[in-house]
């Protein structure tokens, strides 16, 4: 597989994983099983669209690019492998992984804004929804604007491709 072919597969991978994880805020009354397979599939584009993000920008991202994209891995696998109860860990060092990632993308001026700016957006809904607790809207607001930001990384990571070849 060329360079190319894994630049696109992962702009795919990442529009699809934001659109499931669009999809996933919603599915709270759906069936566990669903829920599961649902959040896994999520996931499993997530972690491949992030790859071919990081790989299109790392010579540009330094060291704190590199230890975002390592987080954002690291929670997305912790979300899938020690079950419910760390999710919220899991979900937390992800989220704080692509923030990093996004940081360093803006900073740098190695990627288009948009899908940072996302980012940091859920993160920032995010925290607001934790007071007062409960606040599912926030909960759910920073889920989307969280896969919102992977779509338009997906769509920035065709785009910016597609205008080098």
């Amino acid at each position: 597989m060329t360079q190319d072919e894994l630049l696109r597969l992962s702009a795919v991978a990442a529009t699809l994983g934001g659109c499931m994880r669009v999809v996933d805020a919603f599915l709270d009354k759906a069936d566990a099983r669903i829920q599961s397979f649902a959040y896994f599939a999520t996931d499993v584009m997530l972690i491949f669209g992030l790859c071919g993000i990081y790989l299109f920008c790392s010579s540009r991202l330094g060291l704190p690019g590199l230890l975002g994209f390592i987080a954002a891995i690291t929670g997305l696998l912790m979300v899938r492998t020690f079950g419910p109860g760390a999710y919220l860990v899991g979900a937390s060092i992800a989220l704080l992984g692509v923030v990093g990632l996004g940081v360093a993308m803006l900073a740098n001026a190695a990627y288009p804004r948009t899908a940072p700016i996302l980012w940091i957006a859920s993160l920032i809904v995010g925290l607001i929804a934790l007071y007062p607790p409960g606040m599912k809207w926030g909960v759910t607001s920073a889920g989307v604007l969280f896969g919102l930001g992977f779509m338009a990384a997906g769509i920035e990571l065709w785009r910016e491709h597609a205008l080098l070849n």
